[in-house]
């Protein structure tokens, strides 16, 4: 049987890299992405939580298969911010936001919500360019933040986990010598 902890590094893996200690204390204290469009943000004010709803939107869209707003992965972010992120996390996050909207504002002449989904592309597109040069030293850039906060509520939500991940609520037998071409996906649990 696969416990929290364990769960927690196979997702890391799949998402390329470590968590945060933030995030891994989220999902430990049992923080899930919730299934629900219409809700109000605890900590986020409401235009920063639209801001972050379509920025994850657009980081896992909404195709044939459910998005980040389907997942509910605002209000996880939302709900990760409020009840687990230090101060100063929070300011940074925060800080983030106001960028993406200013430089929005400055590139496009609106707000980051009411620009075409290929304008919201572009723009994210120099925050993931920014990312990659950041050297390891300095503190994780806002969208290196919302990536991995965006991918963590997915696939820790009911969603994620039993769309996109094997799912067995009660795992059964531990078979440490499997083929992956047998197993398919990664599991959730």
């Amino acid at each position: 049987m696969i416990n929290r902890r364990e769960a927690i590094k196979r997702v890391s893996l799949i998402m390329g890299g470590a968590l945060s200690s933030s995030a891994i204390a989220g999902v430990l204290q049992g923080c899930s992405a919730k299934k629900q469009l219409d809700w109000k943000p605890e900590f986020l004010s409401e235009d920063q939580a639209a801001i972050v709803s379509e920025v994850a939107e657009r980081i896992l869209p909404k195709t044939d298969t459910p998005g980040a707003k389907d997942a509910g992965v605002p209000e996880f972010i939302d709900l990760m911010l409020k009840d687990i992120y230090t101060e100063e996390e929070k300011q940074n996050f925060i800080a983030g936001i106001n960028q993406l909207e200013a430089d929005s504002e400055s590139q496009y002449g609106d707000s980051f919500v009411e620009l075409e989904p290929q304008q919201q592309d572009e723009l994210l597109k120099k925050y993931a360019a920014q990312m990659s040069e950041q050297s390891n030293g300095e503190k994780k850039p806002f969208f290196a933040e919302m990536k991995e906060l965006t991918l963590l509520g997915f696939f820790t939500s009911e969603v994620g986990a039993t769309q996109f991940l094997n799912y067995v609520a009660v795992p059964g037998s531990y078979n440490g010598c499997v083929p992956l071409q047998e197993i398919g996906k990664a599991w959730a649990v």
